[in-house]
């Protein structure tokens, strides 16, 4: 099996072994019909429903190099700047759909950083990481299974590193390594997506010194290994999940799909040998995070672009329904809205194109663009959502709930003061779009993870720093003014800048070519 149905992904989640999952204080027993993960578990069912579907499979799954099987792209490595832009187009797409996350994406970038990263252990240090990283990918793909990467650990306070934490488990660890495996503990958060996956993927958070080596660590753990225990995270729509039924649809829900993120603590939990990717190698944590965050961040680009887009379709409803979309400053700000898509996706696609090929065959994005569109994604967004806020307007915000528009008391009279006026529209139409723009504004996490998902603004600055070649860019200035006076090096860099067409993206020491 290679790809699994919509059904067969719903009975391989409900056959995983009791889990430990708690929410308000309360024991969580069967995931899939509990209230509030509903419409996430209806985003992952939908992703397995359109990998099935012929109009989807070009753009969502693609054989693979290991077996030549047709596998989910979220179980694939990026072969080629073909690969690295269909990421970003089914990103953006099927952010159209569902308006989040799909659950699936965090373990695809995992693959896509430990790929080259277990390449390079093993082709340094003789160990066998890539070997074993390659047997679990194929597993994966083989079962078409779901894989969440858990990156943020909690960190304690900020400014004492990992190995001088006074309580060990803010940061991911080994605690014992026997000659079958190792031991892990700590904690993880802001995980999405992981309560609905097969397998969880643990890498590093942060570059680490040698002193840190117990929290280098890199491996797979069945979502329902013993010693794991999960809390689901708040939003602002908890309680409206409970009102669902009867002759209540849902409508201030927003959508019919979202996500969730849960707080993870492994408690010494076992992991056998052939599922550690790396263990205590601190010199190689910056090359995994370098891997990954170019993916990770790329991929912000197309799913940001399609959340804007489908954001700006709601604003653009709402605006015909009561009648202002021909007004000036409403079209120029819908437009404004579809530029933002335009420029982040842009900045993803040009990632992916512009990219590096790896000695393991992995295509790796162009870092440099990847953290520039990770840095546009924590600002262009929240523009579109002001603008979309703004269109529908205070009373759209402030829109009675489902319930008093069908109510036997009061339904008629909400039904008549929030009638949009427009004979092609009735009352609960305007409804269902408001609660979309609200859910996408303030309801969901959509806009936390525009600006934290992937790693905030300053996190983006710091790798694009570290990505740009100064030294050239000062050359070029050098060369063009004449402040150079050595033929020779101003000819260098000419032909640097002939060689590079325009990048100045440098490598960091990363074993990479054009």
């Amino acid at each position: 099996m290679a790809l699994m149905t919509k059904q067969q992904y719903i009975d391989s989640i409900r056959a995983r072994k009791p889990m430990n999952v708690y929410f308000l204080g309360e024991k969580i027993e069967d995931l899939t019909t509990f209230p509030p993960l509903a419409a996430s578990f209806n985003t992952i069912c939908k992703i397995y429903e359109l990998q099935n579907d012929p109009k989807w499979q070009d753009l969502i799954t693609v054989k693979s190099h290991l077996n030549g099987e047709q596998v989910s792209i979220y179980n694939a490595p990026l072969r080629s700047a073909e690969d690295a832009n269909r990421k970003t187009r089914a990103a953006r797409a099927l952010a159209e759909v569902i308006g989040c996350c799909t659950h699936r994406c965090t373990g695809s970038e995992a693959f896509a950083g430990l790929g080259p990263c277990t390449w390079d252990m093993e082709h340094d240090l003789g160990k066998p990481y890539y070997k074993r990283f390659m047997n679990f990918m194929e597993y994966c793909q083989k079962n078409d299974l779901s894989c969440t990467v858990t990156v943020t650990d909690v960190k304690g306070f900020r400014m004492t590193p990992p190995s001088q934490q006074p309580d060990k488990d803010m940061y991911v660890h080994v605690d014992e390594i026997t000659k079958d495996g190792i031991y892990v503990s700590g904690f993880k958060c802001n995980q999405t997506g992981i309560l609905f996956a097969h397998e969880v993927i643990i890498v590093p958070t942060t570059s680490m010194k040698p002193e840190d080596k117990d929290f280098a660590v890199s491996c797979a753990i069945p979502a329902d290994a013993p010693g794991i225990t999960y809390i689901l995270g708040r939003t602002p729509q908890d309680k409206r999940f409970f009102e669902v039924g009867g002759n209540i649809e849902g409508i201030d829900l927003g959508k019919m799909y979202a996500d969730h993120q849960a707080l993870v603590y492994f408690d010494h939990v076992f992991v056998p040998n052939e599922r550690v990717f790396m263990c205590g190698e601190t010199e190689y944590v910056g090359h995994l995070l370098n891997y990954f965050t170019a993916v990770h961040r790329l991929t912000a680009g197309g799913c940001k672009s399609g959340g804007v887009t489908a954001l700006t379709g709601a604003a653009a409803l709402v605006a015909e329904m009561i009648g202002v979309e021909k007004a000036g400053h409403i079209r120029t700000k819908l437009t404004e809205m579809s530029m933002t898509a335009e420029t982040v996706y842009g900045l993803s696609i040009a990632a992916g194109t512009e990219g590096f090929k790896h000695p393991s065959g992995t295509w790796v994005p162009n870092p440099l663009m990847s953290h520039t569109c990770k840095y546009t994604c924590t600002k262009m967004p929240f523009e579109a959502v002001r603008y979309a806020r703004d269109i529908i307007a205070g009373f759209g915000e402030t829109a009675p709930s489902e319930i008093d528009m069908r109510s036997e008391a009061v339904g008629k009279i909400c039904q008549r003061a929030y009638n949009p006026g427009n004979p092609n529209y009735d009352a609960f139409d305007r409804l269902r779009a408001t609660r979309f723009v609200e859910h996408m504004a303030r309801g969901s996490n959509w806009t936390a993870m525009a600006l934290d998902g992937g790693g905030n603004q300053e996190a983006s600055t710091v790798m694009a720093r570290a990505f740009t070649d100064w030294n050239h860019l000062k050359n070029i200035v050098k060369a063009a003014t004449g402040i150079e006076k050595d033929p020779a090096k101003v000819k260098a860099t000419i032909d640097a800048i002939g060689e590079q067409q325009g990048r100045i993206c440098k490598t960091n020491g990363l074993p990479l070519s054009h």
